[in-house]
């Protein structure tokens, strides 16, 4: 049913969606790692700060530019301009996946002193998946027909939500043993249904197996497209050869508007009029019509005059140079009425495979100083800011108020499918005025915020209890609201980023637009942390039966967690121990902990009043953006 709806909808371009829908989901499963599981993971054993340390192995999705252009410049012409990266790069994810599934659980445990060994594991990991978005992005453009150009950003969104989901709900949920002892086991364990090392091995095997797939059985060009596709460059001679030795008989004045150009090249190779949409001109003085079918073409003429003799055959063939040349005059302005930006910096013939990657790079700085192009990344980079304290700190905050991860990552089996539908019906919503959209979802957003501080401030603190389905289902719904937001920003900003791409230049355009936005939305990542655990003064409290005990106590934190007692209190068998000590660890020492001051709601609170200041900056000069010819 299902199935029968989606062919309906979207024809033979069913197939190529369903692939960038698959390589965005590869994507989604180190990101789902490295944004949500394994800072919940390092929570119990790092501060905020060493977390923080951790948010930098997501940096290589904002710094992709700077080998972007080496991704569009040098590839195997024969396996495929885009294939040429994605696989064998997938392939080393699923190495470094199952090599790295052998010592995971080793280097969290020690994640104290071992912090940046897990944050240089999964920057690589990142910069390998950073490396492949480079090249998806770019083969969104090609592979989709223009008519379903714009669903490119909404396959992405629902592949990365996909994969995210996989990573971050579905992990933590099954490999809590309090979930899978209640849900899924008539035996208690203490494990889950499944573990990180697992986890990775399957995913490692995998990777490997798609991109074998992809490399032998799927080729790089679109198949709708090749079957509706104009030869624009047709040979003007050939078209003239064809028209007399198969008409030697009629007279008729012939419009012959496909001009020359070399046989049709592989995606691998392909040149920027590959992308224009299908076009079927006609003379109206001889009302010729030419189609292009998929084998052959086949030339229409219909003739008012049905009693020409073969003296006008000379005047026709003397006037065909002059209606090619008017014809050639006509494709070009339907090919959008201006020239590429590398047809502008160097020179009509040149195309974007024959580009050096200084080239490129040239080309970069040029898009990157266009007044539209310096407005739009000043805004994104002071505009994004304003949602860290959310996206680093809320799950954070709510884990020490006793909230189980199973239960945070539980909010996104609903939010899953609902995210999933509200991208399809927001992909519709975007088309004409996304970043006035965009602008409308931020001040949303902002909104959250605030609510999200309050939940947090006014949930109860469980201390190993269950938490009630109050403050569960409110927890939920703002979370669902709250995603619904970010994920319009998310399409509106895809959809900006496709409408105003040159295709000249492929992904490297659209790379180049989704890193500032990704830039934006990280660098800040680590600052607020570190902010926040500065703002933060909290102590635990650890009962102490006798010295022999104290000391053994006092030395097992200080070696797990790098801790020093600041104070002894004249009271002999209680301990207080001052900061850089979770609550997790704290109560495995049946100890009390208790936060004097919490950096959070001091960070959350200013984010809220400079984001409604940024909202206004953003309906001043971010909105006339999208009104400008581009």
């Amino acid at each position: 049913m299902l199935f029968s709806l989606l062919k309906r909808h979207f024809g033979n371009e069913l197939n190529n969606i369903v692939w960038l829908v698959l390589l965005y989901l590869i994507q989604g499963i180190p990101i789902g790692l490295s944004f949500g599981t394994i800072p919940f993971l390092l929570h119990k054993h790092a501060t905020y700060t060493q977390i923080g340390i951790f948010t930098i192995s997501t940096y290589p999705y904002s710094l992709k530019l700077l080998w972007s252009p080496i991704v569009d410049s040098y590839f195997v012409q024969s396996f495929g301009r885009r294939k040429s990266w994605i696989v064998p790069i997938q392939i080393l994810a699923g190495i470094v996946f199952i090599s790295i599934s052998f010592f995971i659980e080793n280097l969290l445990e020690h994640a104290e002193t071992k912090i940046i060994y897990i944050t240089i594991v999964f920057f690589l990991l990142i910069f390998l998946m950073a490396t492949q978005d480079i090249a998806v992005d770019a083969w969104a453009l090609t592979i989709l027909s223009k008519p379903y150009l714009h669903y490119a950003s909404t396959c992405q969104t629902i592949g990365l939500n996909t994969g995210y989901f996989l990573s971050y709900t579905i992990f933590l949920t099954l490999s809590s043993p309090t979930f899978a002892n209640k849900f899924l086991r008539s035996i208690p364990s203490d494990e889950g249904i499944i573990t990180l090392p697992g986890y990775l091995k399957f995913w490692g095997i995998l990777f490997i197996a798609l991109s074998i797939y992809l490399a032998f059985f799927k080729d790089e060009e679109s198949t709708t497209t090749s079957r509706h596709i104009l030869l624009d460059n047709y040979s003007d001679k050939k078209v003239n050869n064809n028209i007399n030795n198969n008409n030697n008989n009629n007279n008729e004045n012939i419009d012959s508007n496909i001009n020359e150009t070399k046989p049709m090249r592989s995606p691998s190779s392909s040149s920027p009029s590959l992308l224009s949409s299908p076009v079927k001109k006609q003379n109206k003085k001889n009302k010729q019509h030419i189609s292009i079918d998929k084998k052959d073409i086949t030339i229409i003429k219909e003739n008012n005059n049905n009693n020409n003799n073969s003296n006008n055959n000379n005047n026709n063939n003397e006037n065909n140079d002059t209606i090619d040349n008017n014809n050639n005059n006509d494709d070009e302005s339907y090919d959008n009425g201006k020239k590429s930006i590398v047809q502008e910096t160097y020179g009509m013939d040149i195309s974007e495979s024959d580009l050096t990657p200084k080239q490129v790079y040239y080309l970069l700085w040029k898009i990157i100083t266009l007044p539209h192009i310096k407005i739009l990344s000043l805004l994104f980079i002071i505009s994004k800011i304003v949602f860290q304290p959310n996206e680093s700190a809320l799950n954070l905050k709510l884990l020490e108020k006793g909230l189980r991860k199973e239960d945070i990552a539980s909010f996104s089996l609903i939010q899953f499918p609902s995210i999933i539908i509200f991208s399809i019906i927001s992909s519709k919503w975007v088309k004409n005025k996304p970043l006035t959209i965009w602008s409308n979802a931020y001040l949303v957003g902002v909104f959250f915020i605030l609510l999200n501080m309050c939940s947090v401030f006014y949930f109860p603190n469980l201390n190993g209890g269950e938490v009630s389905w109050s403050h569960f289902f409110f927890l939920l719904i703002i979370s669902l609201f709250s995603s619904f937001s970010y994920n319009l920003m998310s399409v509106s900003q895809g959809s900006f980023f496709l409408k105003i791409s040159d295709k000249s230049i492929g992904g490297t355009y659209v790379t180049l637009l989704n890193t500032i936005a990704n830039f934006a939305g990280t660098y800040p990542k680590l600052f607020i942390l570190m902010l926040i655990d500065k703002l933060t003064t909290s102590e635990c409290i650890v009962n102490v039966p006798n010295s022999d005990d104290y000391t053994s106590s006092s030395s097992s934190i200080s070696s797990s967690n790098n801790l020093t007692t600041q104070q002894q209190q004249q009271h002999p068998q209680q301990l207080i121990i001052h900061d850089n000590i979770s609550k997790e660890l704290c109560i495995e020492q049946n100890g009390k902990y208790r936060i004097e001051r919490d950096g959070y709601y001091l960070v959350a609170t200013g984010a809220i009043i400079y984001g409604v200041f940024i909202y206004f900056v953003l309906k001043r000069y971010l909105i006339p953006i999208e009104k400008l010819k581009l």
